[in-house]
């Protein structure tokens, strides 16, 4: 569930933030995506993170899932506090 919300919080500031014009999309592919629907940019920022969650109870003791599931936290942390430094600098 921390996942979850680590990345709510990703698209939801990136979308402020680009929205108000002080940061871009890195992701060519996410922002055109923004540019075109932001519905379908959260649906699509949220699915992975939500699959990989939906799928814990069958891979939970899987080495993959591990190191995935830690990869993903870890990315999202990073982001999370980028854009806390982004938010600070305002």
């Amino acid at each position: 569930m921390f996942l979850l919300l680590l990345c709510f919080g990703d698209a939801f500031f990136t979308w402020l933030g680009v929205s108000g014009g002080m940061i871009e999309e890195a992701n060519p592919l996410m922002d055109r995506l923004l540019g075109t629907s932001v519905p379908a940019f959260f649906f699509v920022k949220l699915s992975l993170p939500a699959v990989l969650i939906a799928l814990s109870g069958r891979l939970d003791g899987s080495a993959l899932f591990r190191i995935s599931l830690g990869a993903a936290l870890a990315v999202y942390v990073s982001v999370f506090l980028l854009h806390a430094a982004w938010i600070a600098m305002m």
